[in-house]
């Protein structure tokens, strides 16, 4: 067996179940304690995007996908939003959202180091 010099040790801080995420069915593991935090900061910066959008089609159809990945998060299911209709600013806000739920959990290990 080779070894780089990397210290492995087991994770002594319990993980939650396997996040599902995305189209591709990938599962991502984080930690309890950080699960919270990443949720929080999910939750501000979602909620804080879909309030500054002017138009209401776009902001009510925001607050619906933020409320699917909310649900995305914990582990239960929720029908994903039709933006049918909506053209091009519909993908724009996925992306947007799909960004940010992005940052603060896919990026927990960052928040391990730290």
């Amino acid at each position: 067996m080779i070894h780089y010099g990397f210290q492995c040790s087991a994770v002594q801080q319990a993980m939650r179940a396997r996040l599902p995420y995305g189209k591709r069915h990938l599962q991502v593991e984080v930690r309890e304690d950080l699960f919270e935090s990443a949720f929080t900061d999910f939750s501000g910066a979602a909620e804080a995007f879909a309030a500054s959008l002017s138009d209401e089609v776009h902001r009510h159809f925001a607050f619906q996908y933020f409320k699917y990945l909310q649900h995305l998060a914990q582990g239960r299911t929720l029908a994903k939003p039709d933006g049918f209709g909506l053209g091009p600013a519909c993908r724009l806000i996925r992306a947007e959202l799909d960004r940010l739920f992005d940052l603060s959990f896919l990026s927990t290990d960052r928040k391990i180091a730290a």
